[in-house]
């Protein structure tokens, strides 16, 4: 599952892209009033993050306030659902995140279809997620972790941003993969898990880089393994779980802009455009290598690919481990 991120060509032919459809929307008026991207998390978290990063800079080129609006609840559902009902106007996005490839196979029924209801736009970023412990913790490194989770006489319990996140996906993908058995705490969202953690009501966390980098920095936490394939370059000293006899190991964080189904071709090729010529930007790309993240801005089809793969994957950890929400 690995994935490339576009090449700088890519992204200059974006910023070509983005004069060609502002100037082919400028009649139809696109966009007349403010903007919203709904993040179906609480605030603080990865998707919060760089969806208010994105706002800023998308509002300067739109002359129109690009509001971020907050929507948790449901593994993020709640907030997914409000999207798939909105008109499908341009002017509601979703900044959607690995837990709408995870739902579906972990629910059976959603409000909405997880394929159908949307059009992806493009993968703003991504980057590994890091799992973490507090700086007290008793395990050195990752096989001391693992060593200890093996004893079992002290099951270790893991924190998530909620049922059917990433983090929550993660820790069951290890377990299945080691042969360990951790306890799944879920929280609601991010933040609240990192108090935890680092107070030591829970052991470890499979946390997104931008939520923990500076916490890695203060040494208030201590990162043991990314989930990425292959090390991360804003974390080179942090080896990946599949270099330490996991090789099948791989879990990609990402974070990327979708529109309800119906929304008119043009607009999504004006929002696209605006997108990677914004991560195209030395300021962007300058922002989101201090927050640990690798630009996006592929294709839409490509979009759509990593969903649909992610969908089936997911689906055959569910069934082969009987997860059940909890």
């Amino acid at each position: 599952m690995n994935r490339q991120l576009p090449s700088r060509r890519q992204l200059a032919l974006g910023i070509i892209g983005a004069h060609v459809a502002s100037g082919a929307l400028a009649q139809s008026g696109y966009p007349g009033r403010p903007v919203r991207i709904v993040v179906p998390y609480a605030p603080g978290g990865g998707a919060d993050i760089l969806a208010r990063a994105l706002g800023e800079p998308l509002g300067e080129a739109w002359r129109q306030p690009v509001v971020v609006e907050n929507r948790p609840g449901a593994g993020g559902s709640v907030g997914t659902e409000s999207v798939a009902r909105a008109q499908p106007d341009g002017y509601t996005l979703l900044m959607a995140s690995p837990s709408h490839s995870i739902n579906p196979a972990l629910y059976r029924t959603l409000p909405f279809d997880t394929l159908r209801a949307f059009t992806p736009v493009t993968i703003v970023a991504s980057g590994p997620l890091v799992l973490v412990t507090s700086a007290t913790a008793p395990y050195r490194d990752f096989r001391a972790f693992i060593d200890q989770a093996r004893a079992g006489s002290d099951r270790i319990a893991y924190a998530s941003a909620g049922i059917g996140s990433s983090p929550h996906i993660a820790g069951e993908l290890l377990s299945s993969l080691a042969g360990i058995r951790m306890t799944h705490v879920p929280y609601r969202g991010t933040g609240p898990a990192l108090v935890d953690l680092m107070a030591g009501r829970v052991q470890v966390f499979f946390a997104p880089v931008p939520t923990i980098l500076e916490h890695l920095r203060a040494g208030r936490l201590k990162a043991l393994a990314v989930t990425t394939k292959a090390r991360f370059a804003a974390l080179p000293d942090v080896p990946s779980i599949a270099e330490q006899g996991y090789p099948d190991y791989e879990l990609l964080q990402w974070w990327g802009l979708m529109v309800p189904a119906g929304t008119p071709a043009e607009i999504v090729r004006e929002q696209l455009a605006q997108v990677r010529r914004i991560l195209a930007s030395p300021a962007m790309r300058e922002r989101l290598a201090a927050l640990g993240a690798d630009p996006g801005g592929g294709a839409p089809e490509e979009f759509d690919a990593l969903v649909r793969d992610e969908i089936r994957r997911w689906t055959r950890l569910v069934e082969a481990n009987n997860l059940t929400p909890e």
